[in-house]
């Protein structure tokens, strides 16, 4: 046990309780600390991650989100290896939180010699800081045999936006085994202004898990991608609701009024969802084709249909 001296009276009695053997005692002084939000707390927090209770672990990983510092990322990195699941998960959302780019170089010297959960949970804290460096280990991760730890690699270079990561994103996106992995890589596509990500999303649109094909459609619209319309319109028919859903709003983002006889066949489906978006859609693109399929929107059991639908046939009149 470590020893302290503290000029304030309450965090020295708070560190008086983490040597209570009342594990309860102990991880409640640990929630009182962090509320303390005071500096001095942090060594008292870093000495409760080694306490023997698991609760108390737990709870010091989670209140160290109310600091950041080199000490603190090292405590934490070290924390991903404790022998319970349920620490490991608390240090690795808090190494998450970290909002200084500065602290980024620190964990990716951590990266070489950790562990597979720990590889992944320091991607995960890599990847809104953005840290040039991160790129190459990510690079060299898209192949690792764990999947959480591609997946991580992956967002940590759809943040990057780094262009020579490109053709490995695209290659993920097709053909890596594990359908989040590819789901994750997809979304990823959608920071680069390339036409070249056309036929990696395009191919996403059959991938066989849905999910994936909800997260093409969704990208080829933010990527504003004119040439995939067709593709867009093929995935009107999707067997799963909910990739309609997201073709139709792309259809609409991309104004073309060859989408307008898929879109207004949609308006006709049981899921309400998809019929307000396709209306909506259908006003987007605000071709006069369309106003036969809204006219028989006006008198849909749904009042936001309804509402869409008159919405759209303004913007089609205007």
């Amino acid at each position: 046990m470590m020893n302290f001296d503290f000029e304030d009276a309450e965090l020295g009695e708070l560190a008086e309780r983490l040597a209570d053997p009342d594990a309860a005692v102990r991880r409640i002084a640990v929630m009182q600390l962090a509320e303390t939000a005071d500096p001095d707390a942090v060594p008292l927090l870093i000495q409760a991650l080694s306490d023997e209770s698991v609760d108390v672990r737990r709870e010091a990983a989670h209140a160290l989100d109310e600091f950041e510092g080199p000490e603190i990322v090292s405590a934490l990195v070290s924390s991903l290896d404790d022998a319970d699941p349920a620490v490991r998960g608390a240090a690795a959302e808090t190494l998450s939180e970290i909002k200084d780019p500065a602290l980024g170089p620190l964990l990716l010297e951590c990266l070489p010699d950790a562990s597979t959960f720990a590889r992944a949970a320091l991607f995960r804290a890599l990847r809104e800081l953005r840290v040039p460096g991160a790129a190459a280990p990510a690079m060299a991760s898209l192949d690792d045999a764990d999947a959480q730890v591609r997946r991580e690699a992956v967002s940590v270079l759809g943040y990057l936006r780094a262009d020579d990561a490109l053709f490995g994103l695209m290659n993920v996106a097709k053909n890596d085994v594990d359908a989040e992995v590819r789901r994750v890589a997809v979304g990823a596509l959608i920071f680069s202004d390339s036409d070249k990500v056309m036929g990696a999303l395009v191919h996403a649109l059959s991938d066989s898990e849905w999910r994936v094909r909800e997260e093409a459609a969704t990208a080829i619209g933010k990527v504003m991608l004119a040439d995939a319309v067709e593709a867009l319109i093929g995935a009107m028919d999707d067997e799963y609701w909910q990739v309609r859903v997201k073709a139709a709003a792309s259809l609409g983002r991309l104004k073309d009024a060859r989408a307008v006889t898929a879109l207004g066949e949609a308006l006709s489906f049981q899921v309400s969802n998809l019929r307000k978006e396709a209306a909506a859609a259908l006003g987007e693109i605000a071709d006069p084709s369309a106003l036969p399929f809204l006219e028989v929107a006006l008198k849909d059991s749904d009042p936001d249909v309804r509402k869409l639908a008159r919405w759209a046939m303004d913007r089609i009149a205007a």
